[in-house]
Parts: C-alpha cells; sequence; structure tokens
C-alpha cells in the first residue's frame, strides 16, 4: 500500500514568474523553523537573503546542515560555493560534503518535521531568477520519513567538513 494522499502545492518559478517563487518559499521555511533545517543541494550559490536566513538559523541554535558533493563537475559553480563555507561553518552549518567520486545532485529540503520541498531547482540565484524551475512543497507524513531515510544515507556517505579543516 502506498502512504496515502499528500498535500501538497507545486511551487513554479523563473523568468515568466514575478517575484522569485523559489526563493521565497525556500527563505521563509527556514525562518519559519524551529528545530531543523536540512538542505541538500548541488549547486548552493545562495543571495544574501538566503545566507541571512541559513545563518541565522544556525546562529539561533536550529540544528542546519547542508550536503553537497565532495568535488565538482561545474568549475566555477564548485568554486563559488565554496566560497560560502566559512561563513556557514562559523555560523554553526554543519557541511557533509558527498563522497568522490560520486556528484550528489539531488535537489530538496526539509524543514522540522513539518516540510520537504523537492524539484528541479539548485539553491543558487541562477535557478531562483534565472531558469524555468519547479518545486513541489509536502506537508508532513510519510513522505518527509522517507527524505529523513534519504538524507541519513548521504550522511553515512559524506564527511563533515569542519571549520578547523577549512
Amino acid at each position: 500500500t502506498g502512504p496515502g494522499p499528500l498535500e501538497c502545492q507545486v511551487v513554479p518559478s523563473g523568468p515568466g514568474f514575478v517575484g522569485e517563487n523559489n526563493l521565497r518559499l525556500c527563505n521563509s521555511l527556514v525562518y519559519a523553523a524551529q528545530k531543523k533545517v536540512i538542505l541538500v543541494s548541488p549547486y548552493f550559490v545562495p543571495d544574501d537573503s538566503m545566507l541571512y536566513a541559513i545563518t541565522t538559523a544556525a546562529q539561533s541554535g536550529l540544528e542546519v546542515q547542508l550536503f553537497a558533493s565532495e568535488i565538482g563537475d561545474q568549475f566555477f559553480v564548485y568554486h563559488a560555493q565554496r566560497s560560502y563555507y566559512e561563513a556557514l561553518l562559523r555560523a554553526g552549518v554543519r557541511i557533509f560534503l558527498y563522497d568522490s567520486p560520486t556528484i550528489l545532485h539531488a535537489k530538496h529540503f526539509t524543514i522540522d518535521d513539518d516540510v520537504s520541498v523537492i524539484g528541479s531547482s539548485n539553491m543558487d540565484m541562477r535557478s531562483f531568477s534565472l531558469n524555468l524551475e519547479i518545486s513541489v512543497m509536502v506537508w508532513g507524513g510519510t513522505f518527509l520519513q522517507r527524505l529523513r531515510a534519504i538524507e541519513n544515507e548521504y550522511r553515512e556517505n559524506s564527511r563533515e567538513l569542519t571549520l578547523e579543516e577549512w
């Protein structure tokens, strides 16, 4: 049997949509988090608003984790992403680097035990304003539990980057 009905909402984003829907969705959910924020993105190049939301959550004592690949397949994006690691680590964000040679290309995040978002959007400025993207926000239930199991698998196949190492 399946998990039953899901309560979800489709969130399109891109140049044909006013207001950077995916960016606003991500930021509002991170600011609403009360316990845990887990982010998975192969290309993590946040704008200032997203960086502030994520670091504020971590500095407020929430558990904040970012999963990214240990290696990159896009030279400039890989190095741009890494330029944020020190600020994230100093704020208390735990960064997990998925073991090479695999590129972790999943794109999703979970907030507390309440909300999951999965879709085509990377957590970068291109995806939020230039590319046509689609995300699906799902409330609670079995779907979130299944994503958490996947996040645990990522954790088992990653190494944690520390500020000291960085």
